[in-house]
């Protein structure tokens, strides 16, 4: 029989019985300080020699045991000694530096059958579980005891309900509807006898008997005739995302055309949004109220070029068209309207020329 020394904190000892417990009963020598030491014994030697006298070293580890200093110095003797360790998890907690490349066998979970099996694996055992499934039914059935009672309760009641609660037939007596009358025979018997000891005589006489059956005679009623209201078309929106391979950021204008201003900051590309209409021509798509992103508020009702969503220049697109009358914008360019003045031309006045009228001088 196989010794088993068991290395944990006080403070676990009610999961250390049970595991002590399933381990005897599976046929190991189980050595634990609890029901091993005696009064007057000298712990710092019997310790040791039951662990050089065990085959296998199991220690549990917890927030407990990593806080023991006795526990530390257990290990560190079974290291020493090159036993056959077995950590067990039994609360999560930081592995002892020492036993950090020793697989663990977790016993965290609340299949304590399940963490048994995978422990005495690890020892080599070969048997029977001393711990089945079905000693596990009672801890299944304490944890689920309540909704399980209620559940009980709400189905005998309604089962009760059922048995309980007279089964009542509302005849309906139909007023104003004409009853045919229908006969129906019975037989009427008669038993005679003219001693105690004779036999009697039966006699049958059949006597009518009038059974009144309703006849319902069906009344039309009034059909109600529904006509159907008009319905609105659902609001139409179409996703598109912004495209360009040469720039980051496009301008949204306030009409569909570069003649309009821009409409907010720049749009960066790759940004997506809702379209609800576009122009006659389908070259322009109006961004839709209410998006997704608020931050996307300051386009709506603004214009976005086709082709920069990624549509192609042709191509039909399901939106509703609108109409709009363009507004242009004002120029920078100064506009020349020629003013035309009227100039006073000269008329010139012929005036009159003295002309010299030659003197005769005699000659002397």
């Amino acid at each position: 029989m196989a010794q088993i020394f068991i290395s944990y904190s006080r403070k676990d000892i009610g999961f250390v019985r049970k595991l002590a417990g399933d381990l005897e009963k599976a046929g190991y020598d189980v050595w634990w300080d609890l029901t091993d030491l005696r009064g007057g014994d000298d712990w710092l030697r019997v310790i040791p020699s039951a662990i050089e006298a065990s085959e296998h070293f199991i220690v549990v580890l917890s927030p407990n045991s990593a806080i023991s200093d006795w526990v530390k110095k257990e290990y560190t003797q079974a290291l020493s000694l090159r036993k056959k360790i077995i950590p067990l998890m039994l609360a999560r907690s930081s592995v002892p530096f020492a036993l950090n490349t020793i697989n663990y066998v977790d016993f965290t979970s609340s299949d304590y059958a399940a963490n048994l099996q995978s422990l005495l694996d690890a020892l080599g055992y070969t048997g029977e579980n001393p711990v089945t499934t079905i000693a596990a039914l009672p801890l299944m059935l304490r944890k689920y005891a309540i909704p399980i009672i209620l559940v009980t309760g709400f189905l005998l009641a309604a089962l009760s309900t059922l048995i309980l609660t007279p089964l009542v037939v509302t005849t309906a007596t139909p007023s104003n509807i004409p009853i045919s009358p229908t006969t129906t025979a019975s037989v009427t018997v008669q038993v005679t006898s003219t001693r105690e000891a004779d036999t009697p005589t039966v006699t049958a006489s059949l006597s009518p008997t009038v059974t009144l059956s309703p006849s319902i005679t069906p009344t039309p009623s009034p059909t109600r005739t529904i006509t159907p209201s008009p319905t609105n078309r659902p609001f139409t929106r179409l996703g598109l995302c912004v495209e360009s391979e040469f720039a980051n950021s496009i301008n949204v204008r306030s009409g569909p055309g570069t003649i309009y201003a821009p409409l907010g900051e720049p749009l960066l590309v790759g940004t997506c949004l809702f379209f609800s209409a576009r122009n006659e021509e389908a070259t322009w798509l109006q961004v839709a109220p209410n998006q997704q992103d608020i931050s996307l508020g300051q386009y709506e009702g603004g214009w976005i070029f086709r082709e920069l969503l990624g549509l192609g220049a042709m191509g039909p697109i399901d939106l509703p068209a609108v109409t709009l009358t363009p507004t242009l914008l004002p120029s920078d360019t100064p506009t020349v309207t020629p003013t035309f003045t009227r100039t006073p031309t000269a008329t010139l006045t012929p005036s009159e020329t003295a002309t010299d009228t030659p003197v005769e001088t005699p000659t002397p």
